[in-house]
């Protein structure tokens, strides 16, 4: 008996075919390609230069999920690590970053299954997209009150945001700090660039409400 045949849905195959044509006309996407290329040929100082380019973000797109500095800082090093082991399977159909995150993804869930770790700092604050990082990363108080208040801000921040779903969190994070557009988050996490855009309103919404009285206080 034959190979099933796989049916690519018409939606996969203009997705693919726009992602392509992107590429192409990209010269950076082109020059991580010729990188990608190296690493999987076996080219350990391109895995460096992957590294270098590539660790602080990671480190940091973790850290803003588990507020652990060595969780973060481990997590990164097996996202390279799982690149390294899985470069003879390469393909050179997506962005590098976005392959990346899709390892980071994968790992982080892994995390997770191991142990629930649900925190977060940053979120959006109004139209005008500042983001509650601005306020919580304010230079420390002389007044003992002050440090006190601004150590419940913290604290009712992270709260809000462990409650958020873990998919609306993780895409929060990719927006609001990683700086992803929402097409790019649909590729890292393998779903509809709609589903993304529901997700990250809601989260949104909820923070907003949730946060009311900060927003006001900050303003």
């Amino acid at each position: 008996m034959g190979a099933a045949l796989h049916i690519v849905p018409p939606e996969e195959r203009v997705r693919r075919m726009e992602a392509a044509e992107s590429l192409a006309n990209d010269p950076q996407a082109q020059a991580e390609l010729a990188l990608m290329a190296r690493v999987r040929d076996g080219d350990r100082e391109a895995v460096i230069g992957i590294v270098e380019r590539y660790q602080d973000e990671l480190i940091g797109f973790f850290y803003h999920l588990c507020w652990d500095q060595t969780v973060a800082e481990e997590l990164a090093q097996d996202v390279f690590v799982r690149l390294y082991n899985a470069r003879e399977r390469w393909q050179p159909t997506a962005r590098l970053r976005t392959w990346l995150y899709r390892i980071a993804h994968n790992l982080w869930i892994d995390h997770l299954r191991r142990k629930r770790s649900l925190v977060s700092i940053d979120a959006e604050r109004g139209e005008e997209g500042m983001r509650l990082a601005d306020v919580l990363e304010a230079a420390p108080q002389a007044d003992p009150d002050a440090r006190e208040r601004d150590a419940q801000i913290r604290e009712r921040v992270r709260g809000a945001l462990a409650e958020l779903p873990e998919g609306q969190r993780e895409v929060f994070i990719l927006a609001n700090d990683q700086g992803m557009k929402y097409h790019d988050i649909a590729a890292v996490l393998g779903i509809p660039e709609g589903t993304v855009k529901s997700r990250m309103h809601h989260a949104v919404r909820f923070l907003r409400d949730e946060l009311a009285d900060l927003v006001e206080q900050s303003s």
